[in-house]
């Protein structure tokens, strides 16, 4: 068990940097910056965003026994419930502006900032679980 939590945690960490650097590259044909092959990017990161997602839910599963126990730490506590929230908003503006037959105003913009908060508060997250992360690949 131990050994897959490693791993699933390490696929949300990579899936984080390229889901973040995909969003990103597509973002900036909005400043006029067109990055080629577009699809090849919107593929990756759909591809990329979803199986975020599973590892994040697999992550909060193991994880949610630990958190509800730890009281010492109120504010990492509160901290991961608005990281998940804002996982779960993330996801629901992305299916939608992957899947809604019309396109949406500000659909996209809404989607690109939540990416940006959540880039943010994941960033704080690892800053106090990556150390742990790499010790315990350290210990293989």
């Amino acid at each position: 068990m131990k050994r897959y939590k490693r791993i699933i945690d390490t696929v949300l960490t990579a899936c984080l940097v390229i889901v973040a650097a995909t969003g990103i590259m597509l973002h900036l044909k909005k400043h006029g910056i067109v990055t080629e092959p577009r699809a090849v990017l919107k593929a990756i990161h759909y591809y990329a965003g979803y199986l975020f997602s599973l590892c994040a839910l697999l992550h909060v599963q193991m994880c949610l026994p630990v958190l509800q126990k730890m009281k010492a730490k109120p504010w990492f506590r509160r901290f991961t419930w608005i990281l998940l929230g804002i996982c779960a908003a993330l996801l629901l503006t992305g299916i939608v502006k992957q899947f809604s037959p019309v396109k949406i105003p500000h659909l996209g913009l809404w989607h690109y900032w939540l990416g940006i908060i959540m880039i943010a508060t994941a960033v704080r997250h690892l800053w106090t679980a990556l150390p742990w992360l790499l010790a315990k690949w350290k210990k293989q």
